[in-house]
């Protein structure tokens, strides 16, 4: 199998699709492994350190693409590389197909390339083992972000986030029960901070609360509790999941323009459209904005800016399906491999997920009525 890695600094993207450990891996079973130059320098990789591994170096995302039977991608995929996708291409990266233009869905159908979304490849035990990873990494960010900008140089509330003796510690919120708001709750616990964790699943709420007994205040995420919440909030953490959909929109305009000025949101589901009303996209150059006097962090690719230990993460995760793929053929795989199933968002010129359908008004197609 031909396996291909762009290089995706252009969109202000660090990470890389594989390290040179992935590499190495793959080269062993005999599969041929193309790295675009320069696709791991900001994650730390020189193109010598591929290429001793067994990646040839090419020039061009035309040739990554030309020479590949699968080509990884980090950052969805812009028109530009789309366009540059092969029939039957497989596609496999991080899609966000629910926030997509609608044009760059009906190209890719019309080349019946299939697309598989490491965001919803999910086990059958419920995990989303590309999202779990990432989400540990993410959490831990939150902390240091949050204790930068509440800073009084960065127009910040000028808080410490543990408190000192005869000061208590800042209060913050973390929207979301699953991996990621566990990660956050796990750093800002640590850091001493007054923690509240709001979501729906009760069981997860109880699980977070095993995390440090009796310090994390737990509450179901109605909007009434949110208003109260976000009041009183020195820092709040938007971490809501639904995997393959658009975020639903959890904190309110008025509920942004009743906090605290120089309090700080992280909108970590800005990926898919962002879960706070006020959130739009930033960047790692430009992270913030500042609305209702409030500093908003909204940078899609958070884990960017730690690009070699997330460049590892990713790797470790997608070299086992890619080296399953690389033995059978890719729709016998489907049948048998629930997670890569689960992940498929287009197969053979038909959307296999229905909420993407829905998004777009377009046709679905149940992805075990083709196989």
């Amino acid at each position: 199998m031909n396996i291909g890695v762009i290089n995706e600094s252009g969109k202000i993207e660090n990470r890389a699709g594989l390290s040179p450990s992935g590499v190495s891996l793959l080269a062993e079973k005999g599969h041929s492994v193309y790295v675009q130059a320069g696709a791991g320098l900001k994650a730390g990789y020189s193109n010598e350190e591929y290429s001793s591994l067994g990646a040839e170096i090419v020039f061009t995302k035309e040739e990554v693409f030309g020479r590949s039977d699968v080509v990884l991608n980090i950052s969805p995929l812009n028109e530009e590389e789309c366009h540059l996708a092969r029939p039957r291409q497989l596609l496999f990266g991080f899609h966000h197909l629910a926030v997509a233009k609608k044009s760059i869905v009906e190209d890719l159908l019309e080349k019946k390339v299939t697309m598989i979304g490491f965001e919803i490849v999910q086990g059958e035990n419920g995990i989303l083992p590309f999202i779990e990873n990432l989400s540990e990494i993410a959490g831990q960010m939150c902390l240091a972000i949050s204790g930068h900008y509440l800073q009084t140089s960065q127009e910040g509330r000028g808080l410490v986030i543990g408190g000192v003796v005869s000061v208590p510690p800042v209060t913050a919120a973390i929207i979301g029960s699953g991996t990621l708001a566990r990660s956050a709750v796990k750093a800002m616990l640590g850091a001493g901070a007054h923690t509240i964790a709001l979501g729906w699943n009760l069981d997860r709420l109880r699980d977070m609360e095993q995390i440090s007994p009796g310090r994390l205040v737990s509450m179901i995420a109605s909007q009434y509790n949110l208003d109260r919440i976000t009041r009183i909030a020195d820092i709040v953490i938007g971490a809501v999941l639904r995997p393959g959909e658009k975020a639903p929109i959890m904190v309110s305009k008025n509920m942004v323009e009743n906090m605290k000025k120089g309090a700080v949101i992280i909108d970590l589901a800005i990926d898919q459209g962002g879960s706070i009303a006020t959130s739009r996209l930033t960047t790692l150059e430009q992270p913030i904005f500042i609305d209702q006097g409030v500093i908003h962090y909204c940078v899609p690719n958070i884990t960017s800016a730690v690009s070699r230990t997330s460049t590892k993460v990713l790797s470790n995760v997608v070299t086992p399906y890619l080296l399953r793929l690389g033995d059978e053929n890719l729709a016998h795989v489907l049948k048998s491999e629930t997670p890569l199933a689960q992940g498929t968002f287009l197969y053979d010129g038909h959307i296999v997920k229905q909420k993407i359908a829905e998004r777009f008004g377009m046709s679905y197609q149940p992805l075990n009525s083709i196989l």
